[in-house]
Parts: C-alpha cells; structure tokens; sequence
C-alpha cells in the first residue's frame, strides 16, 4: 500500500484533545497516532462521501483494520 504525508494546521486544543485520546487508548506505542488519524478520515469518508466506491474503501479498510487488531 502506497502512504501519502499530510501536513495541515490543526486547533492546538484540538490536536492535543486528539493526542491525549489517542495516548490514553493506546498508550501511543509507535504507528498508533497514524491509524488513529487514519481511522478517524475513514470514519468521515463513511459519513459522507457520496461515492459509493469510495465507501465500500473505506469499509474494506475499516474491516481489514479490525482484523489485524484481532
């Protein structure tokens, strides 16, 4: 699978909000702020994308997530 860098400006209290969940679920071990940040576009996508192929990616992707977590 192809990765792609992002670089946004994100809410300070936002960003730490999302660090600090990210940390207490986690515990922050290596990779896990990037599917959490991963997870969270998937869920958007989801919500409320129109396309449905884009959907059914997104599902596919949740799916295969929740695998390997098993």
């Amino acid at each position: 699978m192809l990765m792609k860098a992002i670089n946004a400006k994100i809410d300070e209290q936002i960003f730490q909000e999302f660090r600090d969940v990210v940390y207490k679920r986690t515990g922050l071990k290596r990779g896990e702020f990037t599917k959490s940040v991963e997870s969270a576009m998937l869920d958007y996508i989801l919500k409320y994308s129109k396309s449905e192929s884009a959907k059914a990616h997104a599902k596919k992707m949740k799916e295969k997530t929740a695998q390997a977590k098993k």
